[in-house]
């Protein structure tokens, strides 16, 4: 034992100053952090009261007190804006949770946030401390499309940038609704039982097939076959994450088991990613010699033509290491953020539509006109004509409306010297050492932008400018705007469109949250009086997972014109 005494004190020696080191950097941080926000405050900028030890993390813990268990982070910015004032809230105030976050201005108006993605650096450039936040998903230190910057970012983005052109998002339509018609016979056999069961589970094993084939071009079957190794890694490591939903379970974060276990996650799935990559070489190799060219391109299948169509290399060479690790980090990324708020939006809409069977009426007769009255045909027809989706603009509207009102993310940016924003009474807010983070349910359910803000009224995106229920500019974010925007926007829509045209015309749905939560006393005054008021897990879901009931509506479509 002595003689291991030398090398025990040593390995001590080191992991004391590793410690020492980290924790002067916190608090050089954190003074930064802090100092940044007394200034601001001195200039009298709108702010909840700042401690120089917590920052606004009290007012954190009382907003989130005020609302009803697990609501969204998101509701917790938007109460803290509204005891600002008593009122709606000022059009922005600063926000500083360090260490949960960088130094924050909160935009909650469209006419500052417009401001901000026309700047030419900030629109372009996020927070560097965003990897920290994406690195149990994306591995790789965090680094991605979503948190990469200036020339990095635009290479990636160009590597898989072709995989979103229109002809190759229809050529992955009859894909998408063969998995679409696995969920529709799922959905028919609770519908014989008859009994409460949650929706999201289902959806959300939906897209993991959906994104299996877009991104690996690979049959998970997870909901056919049970889980696939590969989804089930995933969602461990995402279980890993999203497990801390609030301060204590994040400062929990550091506990070394938890670290080991994303790290160890991190490394099996990375591994499962690996042998899909290997099969689609294997794959592209054989197709190249055959001289065959497929319709569709995968994420991955795009990624592997752009590296081998690089000068010099041949189709015989291995992937080299760099791009290997590049590769697994983005695909990771595009499962997370393919699955989640797809699944999530397509449970909203279920909620939100049969809450309001006038929009239900009025989404069947569309469908009924552009469909016809063979309501089994309707998948057939997509699949082999996806353009017929263009043709859906109420559907359209229905499913910017349900993302108005439960928007599954924020937009973020980061602020610069230079970038002094206005609001429309020519306040200044100063940028410089903040993150700009752009509310989406505060803008979305600003009264000063959206007549009936709380109503759910597809036709806002309908109407002409002249109607009090046309959008600001700006107003809608969803996919938020410039050098940055969401660059798989047209392919949420297609997908969304011919999920609500498969399953609204056959299926009827009932929310169960009385019953599923009956004794549970809870306000909901704080949250709009929503029952499936918005919950953290990676995007933003409705509670509960929406418990419900579905059954055969016995619709009889209309005559057609």
């Amino acid at each position: 034992m002595e003689s291991f005494r030398p090398l025990l004190n040593a390995f001590g020696g080191v992991f004391l100053i590793i410690a020492i080191v980290r924790i002067l950097a916190l608090v050089s941080e954190l003074w930064r952090c802090r100092s940044i926000m007394k200034k601001l405050q001195k200039m009298g900028k709108p702010m909840p009261a700042h401690s120089t030890l917590l920052g606004h993390l009290l007012a954190a813990k009382t907003a989130s007190e005020e609302l009803p268990p697990g609501a969204h982070s998101t509701y917790i910015l938007d109460r803290i804006a509204k005891k600002l004032d008593g009122k709606n809230g000022p059009p922005a105030y600063y926000f500083d949770s360090y260490p949960v976050s960088t130094p924050m201005l909160m935009v909650r108006d469209p006419y500052i946030a417009n401001q901000a993605i026309s700047h030419p650096w900030t629109s372009a450039e996020k927070p560097t401390n965003l990897t920290e936040w994406f690195a149990p998903i994306s591995g790789k230190g965090g680094i991605n499309l979503f948190t990469q910057n200036g020339q990095e970012w635009k290479r990636d983005h160009n590597l898989f940038l072709p995989f979103f052109n229109n002809s190759n998002l229809d050529a992955a339509m009859p894909m998408i609704i063969e998995q679409m018609l696995i969920f529709r016979d799922i959905i028919r056999k609770k519908a014989g039982t008859g009994e409460p069961f949650r929706l999201e589970p289902l959806a959300l094993l939906l897209m993991n097939d959906v994104i299996g084939r877009v991104v690996f071009n690979a049959e998970l079957g997870n909901q056919t076959s049970g889980s696939h190794p590969l989804s089930e890694t995933m969602l461990r490591q995402l279980g890993l994450k999203f497990g801390a939903n609030n301060v204590m379970d994040n400062i929990g974060q550091l506990n070394p088991f938890r670290v080991f276990s994303i790290w160890n996650n991190s490394r099996i799935l990375n591994r499962h990613i690996r042998a899909q990559v290997a099969k689609r070489v294997d794959a592209f190799r054989e197709a190249k010699l055959r001289h065959e060219q497929s319709a569709f391109n995968s994420v991955l299948d795009q990624a592997l033509e752009n590296y081998y169509s690089q000068p010099g290399r041949k189709q015989s060479d291995p992937l080299d290491r760099e791009f290997m690790d590049i590769l697994c980090a983005q695909l990771r990324m595009f499962f997370f953020a393919g699955y989640d708020s797809t699944a999530s939006t397509m449970v909203s809409c279920c909620y939100l539509i049969w809450k309001h069977p006038k929009v239900l009426a009025e989404l069947r007769a569309e469908h009924d006109q552009v469909f016809g009255r063979n309501v089994a045909a309707c998948p057939d027809m997509i699949a082999e004509n996806p353009a017929i989706l263009n043709s859906l603009p109420y559907t359209l509207a229905v499913i910017k409306e349900t993302l108005r009102l439960f928007p599954p993310a924020n937009g973020l940016r980061m602020g610069c010297k230079d970038l002094v924003l206005k609001d429309r009474d020519g306040n200044e807010y100063p940028t410089e050492g903040c993150a700009v983070q752009t509310s989406h349910f505060s803008v979305h359910r600003n009264p000063d932008c959206w007549p009936r803000p709380l109503e759910f009224l597809p036709e806002r995106f309908l109407v002409g400018p002249d109607h009090e229920l046309y959008p600001e500019k700006g107003a809608w974010r969803i996919f938020e705007y410039g050098v940055r925007n969401c660059t798989g926007q047209a392919f949420v829509l297609k997908e969304v469109k011919a999920f609500l045209a498969i399953v609204c015309r056959e299926f009827d749905f009932q929310e169960c949250y009385d019953e599923v939560y009956a004794g549970e006393k809870i306000d909901l005054t704080n949250v709009d009086n929503e029952k499936a008021y918005l919950v953290e897990h990676g995007a933003a879901h409705p509670r509960g997972e929406f418990p419900c009931r579905v059954s055969l509506s016995g619709y009889v479509p209309s005559e057609t014109r």
